[in-house]
């Protein structure tokens, strides 16, 4: 039933199909998430990035950058830092993650969440990606024994992004690192070590390579443009898989002013259901009030993956939290010609209800 494909469903199927070539990696295979390639095969966004699917690549990069000279950007983590008081007292002071039934998620969509995130950061050019690898590494080597231990034995299946509770982990150790990131006042120009391209069987090499930001984008909007490029990113992938199939996100008419809120609910009630199609959570609605000039929008997640640390990080005033379902939401508003003047996520026991604004 095309309406019941979830983002690993769809590139099994594209693979069992001929993809377009659009579509094929370098080896001539469909891939589903490929990312942007704007310098070839080892563009630093493209090269940096492969290892989040698995995250075993990533941790081999940056264990292998621990002992590397420091760029020029905000301050590198040290292992100090990550296990001090004022760390431990966190995890202390932090909710035991709940051990509640959530569903796997589809591997592919995990691994969208995942990329969506880095590569965001990535575009901001407002830290070194060689540096954020190695801080994130540390990060999540500091965080992840407590965490398991919170949990008990065989609750947390280590690597595996299809796991819950792996992946509400991995995705706090992410938005942990990428808000120390952001709020380090980052400079608008560092030096950043990029791969060179070496005859295979040979030691990887690295250059450095002075990075500029674009200086329109503050230090005060890097939270913001993050969360706006977080979501467009998923917003165009689910777009893609998912335009002209049953589980489509409904487009915007515009030959009907009265029927554009309802239009946009529409919308909002299918963008939820997909994200729970792809085991992001057990369920997913969204409801919405008319106020006159304004819509108010509510959309609900049962038991999302990221019940833990989407509190967590709320809690320790984050810079920036992983409300995947709100930033896509936002955009989808914008995109059907609505401004977000509001915007904001609360729990409530299992549920993460996710409020717009718009008008």
């Amino acid at each position: 039933c095309v309406s019941a494909l979830s983002l690993s469903e769809w590139r099994s199927q594209q693979e069992r199909s001929q993809a377009p070539a659009a579509f094929k990696n370098q080896q001539g295979r469909p891939d589903s998430l490929q990312l942007d390639k704007h310098k070839g095969a080892y563009d630093r966004r493209t090269w940096l990035s492969q290892g989040i699917g698995s995250l075993v690549g990533a941790s081999i990069l940056a264990g292998s950058m621990l002992l590397s000279e420091p760029v020029l950007a905000a301050e590198p983590i040290s292992l100090g830092e990550a296990q001090n008081v004022g760390a431990q007292t966190k995890r202390l002071l932090r909710a035991k993650p709940p051990k509640i039934l959530r569903p796997r998620l589809d591997r592919d969509f995990a691994v969208l969440l995942m990329r969506s995130s880095y590569n965001s950061l990535d575009e901001l050019d407002c830290v070194a990606m060689d540096q954020f690898q190695r801080d994130f590494f540390i990060i999540r080597q500091a965080e992840y024994e407590p965490y398991v231990n919170l949990l008990g034995p065989g609750m947390v299946s280590q690597g595996d992004l299809t796991d819950p509770y792996y992946f509400d982990f991995i995705s706090f150790a992410q938005y942990t690192t990428i808000s120390r990131e952001i709020t380090q006042d980052p400079p608008f120009v560092f030096v950043e070590k990029q791969p060179v391209e070496v005859p295979e069987g040979e030691p990887q090499q690295f250059k450095d390579t002075v990075i500029r930001r674009d200086p329109s984008i503050s230090n005060d909007k890097l939270a913001s443009e993050h969360g706006k490029l977080v979501g467009t990113r998923i917003l165009d992938r689910l777009n893609e898989v998912f335009d002209n199939t049953a589980s489509a996100i409904p487009k915007y008419n515009r030959d009907s002013d009265e029927a554009a809120p309802f239009q946009l609910l529409a919308a909002m009630q299918q963008l939820a259901k997909l994200f729970a199609l792809n085991g992001y959570a057990l369920d997913g609605s969204a409801s919405m009030e008319n106020s006159g000039k304004q819509l108010q929008l509510s959309l609900t997640l049962t038991s999302p993956a990221t019940i833990w640390s989407g509190q967590a990080l709320s809690k320790e005033r984050s810079a920036i939290v992983n409300t995947f379902l709100l930033n896509t939401a936002s955009v989808l508003a914008e995109r059907y010609g609505y401004s977000v003047v509001g915007a904001n996520v609360k729990y409530d026991g299992v549920r993460e209800i996710s409020y717009l604004t718009v008008r």
